[in-house]
């Protein structure tokens, strides 16, 4: 396991044996796991969140939110100034999706230096490039298979 430092006692690290890159803080014990195609559907994310922090660095309102596969949510929001990657889900009776408590949220200045991490772990484990992101299976055309996954449609059990 390769382990990278982005500061305030964090670290990710990506673990070749099962493929997981896994963000924690040693302080709070809180983490986010990427599996392999959470980890390809993230990475499709960085230059959105690049644009929001550059329009939240300027002041502007800032609400970014993007599922990148199960229940997980990468989010950018003017109020709270942080790149918040946390699990969703819905409360019975409910249709809106909600944050849990499960999560990590990565302060600005720890962005810049993932980013750096990021490459220099695909620069040590090539293979990474080769993830993708699950709606990119081929099955994915067919309506019925994408309403059915629970990495692209975690909370809904019928075509909408």
């Amino acid at each position: 396991m390769t382990t990278y430092s982005i500061g305030n006692n964090r670290s990710p690290k990506f673990a070749k044996k099962n493929n997981e890159f896994c963000i924690r803080d040693k302080g709070t014990k809180k983490s986010v796991v990427f599996t392999p195609a959470r980890w390809a559907s993230f990475l499709l994310c960085l230059n959105a969140i690049d644009s929001q922090l550059q329009k939240l660095s300027q002041d502007e309102d800032v609400a970014y939110r993007n599922h990148y596969g199960g229940g997980w949510h990468v989010s950018v929001t003017k109020g709270f100034r942080c790149i918040d990657l946390r699990k969703f889900f819905v409360p019975t009776g409910e249709t809106t999706c909600k944050p849990t408590m499960t999560g990590i949220a990565l302060h600005l200045d720890e962005w810049p230096v993932l980013k750096e991490a990021i490459n220099n772990l695909e620069q040590d484990n090539p293979s990474l490039v080769n993830f993708l992101p699950c709606f990119y299976n081929k099955d994915h055309s067919d309506r019925q298979v994408v309403a059915g996954c629970k990495e692209c449609n975690p909370f809904s059990l019928t075509i909408v």
